[in-house]
């Protein structure tokens, strides 16, 4: 099974706040994504070279009651929420179900972009992980272009790092699914390392992204 990190996201209270971030933090001014229907958010993208930067955010123009989008308006700040992996949604759909990992059936989504055109793609959620965004959730593109290849190039990515109370089995799931990643012991949390034109740049979790849930 071909596996590998595609994105992270980062969560906003707004937009607006989050592409001011992310010319403060890489010099970069992010390229608007566009909007997740039925989900209340949208989004606005980086490249970081083999991944991309997902800042996500609630969109004013859709319903909120009961969204993800909701739930983003409640931060107090931005910070790391979760992360996603690429691959063969049917493959390590199968594979986490042997290894005791409850999933979703491949569901399909999609936006539009700015200039008119409808992508879509299939996502899989993993379904009541104690180890909340520090377990993945998963997607396969189909015949959309990857956004790490279509977006402003904010820096490389260098490493992600997960805090989890029970690292152990977190580190048997992503080994077992082929995912590297380093895993210690402690409170539920995500930190990125990005190196960029002006050094390295550090993005965390917070308490409050880190329990909030997509779903």
């Amino acid at each position: 099974m071909t596996i590998r990190m595609d994105h992270f996201m980062y969560a906003v209270p707004s937009l607006e706040d989050g592409i001011l971030w992310s010319k403060d933090a890489f010099g970069i001014e992010p390229a608007y994504g566009g909007e997740h229907v039925g989900l209340g958010t949208r989004n606005a993208l980086l490249s970081l070279g083999n991944t991309y930067l997902e800042i996500i955010a609630p969109d004013p123009a859709q319903p909120q009651s009961g969204t993800f989008g909701e739930r983003l308006s409640n931060l107090s700040g931005g910070g790391l929420v979760t992360w996603c992996a690429e691959s063969g949604l049917s493959e390590v759909a199968s594979n986490l179900s042997g290894l005791g990992v409850k999933t979703s059936k491949p569901t399909r989504t999609k936006r539009q972009t700015t200039n008119g055109e409808v992508m879509e793609w299939e996502l899989l959620f993993p379904l009541e992980s104690p180890h909340g965004g520090c377990m993945p959730f998963f997607i396969d593109w189909l015949d959309c272009a990857n956004p790490k290849a279509t977006n402003p190039i904010a820096g490389e990515f260098q490493s992600l790092s997960i805090s989890t109370p029970n690292a152990q089995d977190l580190e048997r799931i992503l080994d077992a699914v082929g995912l590297d990643v380093s895993i210690s012991s402690g409170e539920q949390s995500l930190s990125v390392s990005i190196a960029t034109k002006n050094g390295d740049v550090i993005l965390s979790s917070t308490p409050e992204t880190s329990k909030t849930s997509l779903r």
